[in-house]
């Protein structure tokens, strides 16, 4: 852990707490471009191959039968699927509300509009590793069915053979149309240039460790992807009124996600930094993940003591957190001075916790610095504005010489031909 005053901060310390470190994809892309060319020419056979050398023999057929996740959800505890159920009408009650309309109108050239159209397949990546993301394929699949995508294909690894039953019940609650037990660089491969078994997908969304972020990199030129995805991180600005027990216990489950994951807190109070910081060494100890949350808080963990919360907002949007928790008197009034973030949480009992489940905004969300240029995971992600013209012969007349006198200066002069053979005013 690491604790500054931010007046007094370097400016080597300074980029190196807005830079992050992180497991570089571009470190492992030589590895990871060999897994995806293979895919992409070996089909299926490839695929099995390289699934089974890294999670073990298969022993099942790769597609996961919609009975099988029927009998999947059956074994979840009740409670659990209630849950469940709870988190996906939130989301879709909060999703619902992201529209994007087709419009036409008239001038007096003519008729001018934009059709908004749902991708037809996309392929949604749940991850597997030291935990298991049931909430990532709700948070993934409930705004691209708002949208209107018509196929939903879901791509999780299986250890062993064995898939995770949340996991299956979550794509069974959304109305998956194909579950396939196969994960890493090689799923995404076969989700963005098929395989006899994998029809290819026009986009692929979800989270992922290193090498599925730098398979995403390398398609993704021929298949759209979210973001790439990094370590989690939170962000906290918080004054003398917020409690540190609370915000010691939202740093904490950050950290539990990753060994690589960040925790930053901001605060003009320096009885809350000692107090925070303390809290939070306690629950370290404690948790029950704790020699992940440990090694990501060795580097991950950073105290900042402000001059005012002001100070703190604008070290914030330098920063562009994936989580900002502010946690101070009057949340609600920061909130038009916060530029850069990619999910927000208002007050005490605003814990990041309820957005990565329930509160009905999305987790998917992107990290390193991309908030300031990138949103969360939302219906937009889904779908594609196709403008349209339809011009008149009398607009024709008014537009050709426009486009004449443009074209010829950009020396384009076949543009400005096709246009003027549009007008009536012209001989050609």
């Amino acid at each position: 852990m690491r604790t500054f005053n931010l007046s007094k901060m370097s400016e080597q310390e300074r980029l190196l707490v807005l830079r992050r470190s992180e497991a570089d994809p571009a470190a492992i892309t030589n590895k990871v471009r060999e897994i995806v060319d293979q895919v992409r020419l070996g089909g299926d056979a490839a695929l099995l191959k390289i699934a089974e050398s890294i999670d073990g023999p298969l022993g099942r057929p790769m597609k996961i039968s919609m009975s099988e996740l029927k009998r999947a959800a059956d074994r979840l505890p009740l409670s659990l699927m209630k849950s469940m159920e709870i988190c996906k009408r939130r989301i879709e009650r909060f999703h619902s509300r992201q529209t994007l309309k087709s419009f036409r109108f008239k001038d007096s050239c003519g008729l001018l509009g934009q059709t908004v159209v749902p991708l037809a397949r996309v392929g949604v990546y749940a991850p597997g590793g030291t935990a298991s993301y049931a909430s990532s394929v709700i948070m993934a699949c409930v705004p691209a069915r708002i949208a209107g995508v018509r196929e939903l294909v879901l791509c999780t690894p299986a250890k062993l053979g064995r898939v995770n039953d949340a996991v299956l019940a979550a794509a069974n609650l959304c109305e998956v149309d194909e579950v396939f037990a196969v994960g890493g660089a090689q799923a995404i491969a076969a989700l963005a240039y098929g395989t006899e078994s994998i029809r290819r997908v026009r986009k692929i969304v979800g989270p992922g460790g290193a090498f599925v972020s730098a398979a995403k990199l390398l398609v993704r030129n021929d298949c759209e992807i979210d973001f790439l995805a990094g370590p989690s991180e939170v962000l906290v600005i918080a004054d003398g009124s917020a409690s540190p027990s609370l915000v010691a216990a939202d740093m904490l489950a950050q950290l539990e996600h990753d060994p690589l994951a960040r925790a930053v807190l901001l605060t003009n109070s320096g009885r809350l930094l000692a107090e925070a910081r303390n809290e939070l060494q306690k629950m370290i100890v404690a948790a029950e993940r704790r020699e992940i949350a440990a090694a990501a808080a060795a580097d991950g963990v950073v105290f900042i003591k402000t001059k005012s919360i002001s100070e703190a907002l604008d070290f914030s949007n330098e920063y562009a957190p994936e989580h900002l928790l502010v946690d101070t008197a009057a949340p609600l009034d920061l909130l038009p001075m916060i530029e850069n973030a990619g999910s927000v949480f208002l007050g005490r009992y605003s814990s990041v916790s309820f957005g990565d489940y329930c509160s009905g905004t999305n987790h998917i969300l992107p990290t390193m610095g991309m908030a300031s240029m990138k949103s969360s995971l939302s219906v937009y992600d889904f779908l594609r504005v196709v403008p349209y013209q339809c011009l008149s012969s009398s607009g024709a007349d008014k537009l050709a010489g426009v486009v004449e006198k443009m074209a010829c200066a950009e020396g384009l002069p076949a543009h400005a031909q096709a246009a003027l053979m549009r007008s009536k005013k012209v001989n050609i």
